[in-house]
């Protein structure tokens, strides 16, 4: 009888530790060491909303603008309110038979000493080099960002930056443009903005 109670006993005990290391993260299989976690803990993808000619993350506040047009070739991004009620915006361009620089001396040249054209170098957004031009009208200092693409260029309209620095180079390090800019502008002339899924 004193044998069986002592097995019973250990057989407890044993239980007992095991649950015991299991519950620690251990393993109860008695063979050394626990085993390592075979699946790390991932990294959320970052959703990017898809205007078919290119893709963007929206920061927190960043609207959609239908204002130019119905269709996705014609969309524009708005920043929250400032407190005259004025929406900025962020206006991508897609200048086909304009490289980048190209683009960029067209602009000098037609808001030239009008609208006081500041040339204002160049500077870098997720790897992609972005030439940059400031002029300044009765509702701010807008800049201007160009980069080649694959036909041409883009350029970037962004109103008052400075205002709206944190979304605007959180757009600017997301934006991805795709291969072939003509079919995605083609393709993107086709489909209304309304029926985009913002994310």
């Amino acid at each position: 009888m004193k044998k069986k109670t002592l097995s019973i006993l250990s057989l407890c005990i044993a239980l007992f530790a095991a649950f015991a290391l299991v519950g620690c993260g251990g393993s109860a299989s008695g063979g050394g060491s626990a085993p390592k976690s075979e699946s790390k803990e991932k990294v959320p993808v970052a959703k990017k909303t898809d205007f078919i000619w290119f893709k963007v993350e929206m920061p927190e506040g960043v609207g959609v603008s239908d204002s130019a047009g119905k269709n996705a070739d014609r969309v524009q991004l708005t920043f929250p309110e400032d407190e005259n009620a004025s929406a900025d915006r962020f206006i991508p361009v897609w200048k086909k038979a304009l490289t980048a620089e190209e683009s960029h001396a067209d602009q000098a040249e037609k808001k030239g000493d009008t609208f006081q054209w500041k040339d204002g170098g160049s500077v870098e957004y997720n790897g992609r080099t972005w030439l940059v031009g400031t002029y300044e009208d009765n509702s701010g200092i807008t800049t201007l960002l160009f980069t080649d693409v694959e036909p041409g260029s883009i350029y970037v309209l962004i109103s008052n930056f400075d205002l709206h620095m944190k979304e605007a180079e959180a757009l600017l390090n997301s934006i991805e443009f795709p291969d072939d800019m003509a079919e995605a502008v083609s393709e993107a002339r086709e489909v209304e903005i309304s029926s985009i899924e913002i994310k």
